[in-house]
């Protein structure tokens, strides 16, 4: 069973001989208490900040795409995300197969493909809206064509006429798409360039685009490591395996000796700790500080050496 906040703290509060908390007064710590809770997370942090791809970090997650939408965002919780396993999931509805996405530099994005971003419109449905109504209502028809195409979800609708909040004349489930009920809100788009997805772009501020402009919703898979949040009540637990939690406790009590400014203790606990982690690495990533060569080679002289 994992431990929790409460007994990670206890463990630290009981190596400085303090009075351990309980869950009932675990939420009004006061003093060396809150110093020791403030600790663990210390720890925890640390150690997460050590390595960028903990197997226990791992996570995958699924995007669906939004037609004539070409920026997103990372999940907030990212700490690195690996661009190798962008994949498209295949789809029968949608036609698509599913492969990966090839990864492009973004000066090559914006030196030959940004203008698709450039062409498109976008707004949102005011209201809800069925599959068969052929008054299609928005916030505002600026900049959209007088009469053309729309792309709501996987359907296209051409319309005929616009008024500065509504399309009218609407053809619905044009192009061999199939007409949906849509919620308000949902992103209504037109644009000329897209298509199904091959490239993903890693933007400058460490979120992605997709190349081409997806016409449809597609859905892309891909695999990410992220940064755990803070542990906050009593029961809340780590992601880190139990395996390795004297190394956070030992990590937390260097931490509150610090604090206390007791240096010598603070520097036994934290040597302790550091190899903790180094242990961690070699056992979780095959990482390891040293190797040494044992092949022997001769010179001239046929003498032996060791390097």
């Amino acid at each position: 069973m994992a431990e929790t906040f409460l007994t990670l703290t206890n463990k630290v509060i009981t190596e400085i001989n303090e009075v351990e908390l309980t869950s009932a007064n675990f939420s009004t710590a006061r003093g060396v208490q809150v110093q020791c809770k403030n600790a663990v997370n210390d720890a925890i942090r640390y150690i997460n900040q050590k390595d960028y791809n903990y197997p226990f970090n791992h996570a995958t997650t699924t995007k669906t795409l939004t037609a004539g939408v070409s920026r997103y965002s990372l999940p907030t919780s990212t700490k690195l995300i690996d661009y190798n396993t962008m994949r498209l999931v295949k789809n029968s509805t949608l036609a698509n197969s599913g492969y990966a996405l090839k990864e492009m530099n973004y000066n090559e994005y914006i030196d030959h493909h940004s203008d698709q971003e450039d062409e498109v419109e976008t707004t949102t449905l005011d209201g809800t809206h069925t599959d068969s109504v052929t008054t299609i209502t928005v916030a505002s028809t600026t900049g959209f064509d007088s009469a053309g195409t729309l792309h709501i979800g996987n359907e296209i609708i051409t319309y005929t006429g616009t008024t500065s909040t509504t399309f009218t004349g609407a053809t619905r489930a044009a192009s061999g798409t199939t007409a949906a009920a849509y919620a308000s809100g949902v992103t209504v788009a037109q644009f000329d360039k897209g298509g199904v997805p091959t490239h993903v772009v890693r933007t400058p501020d460490n979120n992605y685009l997709i190349h081409p402009l997806p016409n449809k919703s597609y859905n892309i898979k891909f695999d990410y490591f992220t940064f755990p949040a803070d542990l906050s009540a009593h029961d809340d637990t780590t992601t880190i395996p139990d395996r390795f939690n004297d190394v956070i406790t030992t990590g937390a009590t260097a931490f509150v000796f610090q604090f206390r400014g007791e240096t010598n203790q603070y520097e036994l606990n934290m040597g302790r700790f550091e190899e903790g982690i180094k242990h961690m690495q070699s056992l979780l990533v095959n990482r390891f500080d040293k190797l040494r060569s044992t092949y022997i080679t001769r010179n001239s002289r046929s003498s032996a050496r060791v390097i």
